[in-house]
């Protein structure tokens, strides 16, 4: 053993299990000082407390929305082996399920010279031990057993998990005030010469048996007794016991079991379980029954051609099965908040609305809503994409369960009051004016009349053109015929469809009179609104514009939507509140009327700077280099959805696009109308760039979550993960077989019509190419799939 002078180890950060692609390098000590302070404090305890109460399955989740840490060193671009671009040759041993507390266990590791630091797991139920070595990353294996056998020697009573075997293992982040990090710690002598291990090869346990016969074994096992679910458990129970008998090591059993069968609702600790509680009671049966790998018959024809193999038959989609996968809880995908430091360079007006939020949530809500009101307090602003010409205001729709807290969102509605009451008076002027006028055009006609053909005395009196009353406030109940009268009157300025329950929308739509989903799918777009009717005739409105904002539960969405075929869907930017909500305690702020007031004055605010945009016409548009972000980044989605995903929600990748450049422009608007610019033409600024284009990047991700819901036809509503097909594909090594891919594809619960599809597909875009029967190979494009 080698004791060095100084050690910093770097590491790789992920901010989840299932957010693979969002990453940071840092140090183990920062880690550890992180698991010290409690910085996952309240995540922590929120598993420890489901695993009290027995709910095993929301502890999973919840374990599995922690940060994940890669000891092993530094990742780029994923979490797979091949993704490590320097090893740091930093293990992490999993001590779980020990005999002792994991407290005594983490006192008697850190008397270890070896042992570099060490805390206890997220679930309380364990320990982490990490340990440098001084081989490469292709020693790895060896080196695990080395340090592993060190341990349990060292430690009576401890077994390691064998899962830690390979390199870019992670290790959920915990919290563990009694952690330790040693400044310095012996390095670990592995002797490499002992042990040849492949180049080029991943770092996985040599098998002790020949021509992948443990491998063979399982997959005729498999022919006669399939995995499927409610049978789970013992499927995996009587593997095990045919496996112990034929005299395969248990933990070359572990490691293939944990390989094959893992999925949700089906964890690793159980399968782990089976096979030890097996292996450990029928001990003596080890070896009974041995079995030998089948040889090769010399009487059998010799395969001439890739053709001549039997081809895998394209079974229909079995019961359990779809093309997205098993179904989830909405809660499991991590969906991201708002990323702080990107929207502390907010305008002022955006940031002072901000600082009434208590918490993240409640910040999201907050951010969203105002700036989906604001949009339509845009007078003279507009921009160009695509050579049509559009207006700021948007859609959004925030979805929620009861009590989630959805209705923090009302207090934004007292940003528009002002400026709605300040065109809503000059109107109420405009209509006396002309009423006066009419009036005293009646009265000339009158006098005509009466002067049976005489002029009367003075000029004529002409008849003035008709001025309705404008109320830029629209409510869900509303009929169709109102709804486009109103967009008419209140031209050129937006109207605002506000609802905190979207049920009012509902209930109107589904009757006769209020079917009004093809007027918001028309001024979405600010497309020509027609409409006829014996009574009045037909009437046309040439570029209506409106805002939509509005609340719901999963239940009243898809009573408004359906299906993902709808246009209203992917009008919509989508946000699902998700995690345990919290009970808010009553403060002072109700004490006085202060809080009520501060909305009041920045309304005002607002106000004041409509009315200087109405003054100073605005024409926005993007620089070439944000034009080009956005097409690398919506392209790649756009492709995905087609290839991977539902072809219904490829028009939402379109409109997100959309969406995205009405968020910038309602920046722009905000920061020219609070500066008083009165520049016509303005670039959108970087940061207002980079705001907008985070938020629908993260607002995409909720809208992807949510349509995997709407094609179901029961009442409880079922999840998938929308990247399901995406990370199969991406899994997948750069060349594979169609056996390969179908059965990662059933370990994941993607139906083998799907894979199929998916393959055809793929090869239509540009991803993949058809090397022989049953054999393809990625693309370059076909490698960047989630780059």
């Amino acid at each position: 053993m080698n004791l060095n002078q100084k050690q910093t180890v770097e590491c790789t950060l992920y901010f989840s299990a299932f957010d693979t692609q969002t990453l940071m390098l840092t140090t183990l000590e920062r880690y550890i000082a992180d698991v010290r302070s409690g910085k996952h404090k309240k995540a922590v305890e929120k598993v420890q407390a489901y695993l009290a109460a027995s709910e095993n399955e929301k502890a999973e989740a919840g374990k599995k929305r922690l940060p994940l840490l890669v000891p092993g060193g530094a990742m780029a671009g994923g979490r797979k082996l091949e993704h490590m671009v320097r090893y740091s040759g930093c293990i992490c041993f999993d001590l779980d399920d020990v005999l002792l507390p994991p407290e005594q266990i983490l006192s008697q590791a850190v008397q270890l010279g070896y042992v570099k630091a060490g805390h206890i797991s997220p679930s309380h139920t364990g320990n982490k031990l990490f340990v440098l070595v001084d081989s490469d990353q292709e020693h790895h294996l060896q080196a695990f057993e080395q340090v592993r056998a060190m341990i349990e020697n060292d430690l009576p009573g401890v077994t390691v998990d064998i899962s830690g075997k390979d390199a870019n293992r992670g290790c959920f982040a915990s919290y563990d005030p009694d952690a330790f990090y040693k400044e310095v710690a012996e390095v670990v002598h592995v002797p490499q010469e002992t042990v040849p291990v492949a180049k080029k090869a991943p770092a996985v346990r040599a098998s002790s048996y020949p021509d992948n016969s443990l491998s063979n074994y399982i997959d005729k096992f498999e022919a006669n007794n399939p995995f499927a679910g409610g049978g789970r458990h013992s499927f995996v129970l009587k593997l095990a016991s045919a496996l112990n008998s034929a005299g395969f090591d248990e933990n070359e059993v572990m490691a293939e079991c944990l390989r094959r069968y893992v999925e949700p609702g089906f964890a690793e600790k159980e399968i782990r379980g089976i096979v030890a509680d097996v292996y450990r009671r029928y001990r003596s049966s080890h070896g009974s029954n041995p079995w030998c790998p089948p040889t090769a018959s010399t009487g059998q024809k010799s395969l001439t051609s890739l053709t001549s193999l039997t081809p895998i038959s394209e079974n229909p989609t079995t019961e359990g099965e779809s093309s997205l996968g098993f179904d989830i809880d909405p809660d499991e995908v991590g969906l991201p908040h708002f990323d702080r430091a990107i929207l502390e360079r907010c305008p002022g007006l955006i940031s002072e609305i901000l600082k009434v939020a208590t918490d993240d949530r409640e910040y999201d809500l907050l951010l969203l809503s105002s700036l989906t009101v604001l949009s339509t307090i845009m007078p003279g602003v507009s921009g160009m994409l695509k050579n049509q010409l559009y207006k700021p205001p948007f859609y959004t729709l925030i979805v929620g369960p009861s009590g989630s807290g959805k209705g923090s969102i009302n207090v934004v509605r007292k940003l528009a009051d002002p400026w709605q009451n300040y065109v809503y008076d000059v109107s109420k002027a405009q209509v006396k004016e002309y009423e006066e006028k009419r009036e005293a055009s009646d009265n000339y006609k009158a006098q005509v009349r009466a002067a049976k053909g005489k002029k009367p005395a003075g000029p004529p009196v002409e008849e003035p053109e008709l001025v309705r009353q404008k109320h830029l406030h629209m409510s869900g109940y509303t009929t169709t015929a109102r709804m486009i009268e109103q967009l008419d009157v209140n031209s050129p300025y937006a109207s605002f469809l506000y609802e905190t329950e979207l049920e009012s929308v509902n209930n109107t739509i589904a009757q006769e009179f209020g079917g009004y989903s093809y007027v918001l799918n028309q001024a979405f777009q600010h497309e020509r609104i027609s409409c006829s009717s014996k009574t009045n005739g037909t009437s046309y409105i040439e570029f209506p514009e409106l805002g939509f904002l509005a609340t719901g539960t999963p239940g009243m969405l898809t009573k408004l939507i359906p299906s993902t075929e709808s246009g209203l869907y992917s009008r919509m930017l989508i946000y699902r509140i998700t995690g345990r909500s919290e009970y808010q305690p009553l403060t002072s702020a109700d004490d006085t009327l202060c809080s009520l007031r501060y909305f009041e004055r920045l309304g005002q605010r607002v106000l004041d700077m409509a009315v200087h945009l109405e003054s100073s016409p605005t024409f926005v548009s993007f620089s070439d280099k944000q034009r080009k972000r956005l097409d690398r980044f919506f392209e790649r989605e756009y492709n995905n959805v087609r290839v991977f995903g539902n072809n219904d929600i490829a028009s939402v990748v379109l409109r997100h696009r959309l969406i995205v450049f009405r968020m910038a422009m309602t920046l722009t608007g905000i920061r020219k109308g609070e500066s008083r610019n009165t520049d016509g033409k303005i670039e959108i600024a970087d940061d207002d760039f980079e705001i907008a284009f985070h938020i629908g990047k993260c607002c995409l991700r909720h809208s992807l979550l949510v349509s995997t819901s709407l094609k179901h036809s029961d009442t409880e509503q079922h999840y998938k993960l929308p990247d399901a097909q995406v990370d199969l594909f991406e899994a997948m090594p750069d060349e594979f077989k169609t056996s390969d891919i179908l059965e990662e594809a059933r370990v994941r619960g993607i139906s083998r019509a799907s894979v199929f599809r998916m393959l055809k597909k793929a090869q239509g875009y540009g991803l993949l190419l058809l090397v022989s029967t049953g054999y393809y190979r990625k693309t370059e494009k076909g490698k960047n799939v989630k780059k």
